[in-house]
């Protein structure tokens, strides 16, 4: 959690350093444009990549995300 949050202030602080020079390169639609492209690569990442854990317990998780060890079936 606390990479994830130092992470997250990060982009905020980038976000928050360029924003207004990128708009005067670019136009304020061409920049919203871009974080919307790259809000949607995150949302289609999350989708294919990410697994659902809700209502599952630990070891639920832990035995979809590992392979079947050899001479076990899945």
């Amino acid at each position: 959690m606390g990479f994830s949050f130092t992470v997250h202030w990060i982009c905020n602080f980038v976000v928050g350093l360029y924003f207004l020079e990128l708009v005067k390169l670019f136009g304020v639609g061409a920049v919203y444009a871009g974080f919307g492209g790259v809000s949607l690569l995150s949302a289609l990442f999350a989708y294919n990549f990410i697994v659902e854990t809700k209502g599952r317990s630990l070891e639920e998780i832990e035995m979809s995300l590992s392979p079947a060890a050899p001479g076990e079936r899945k």
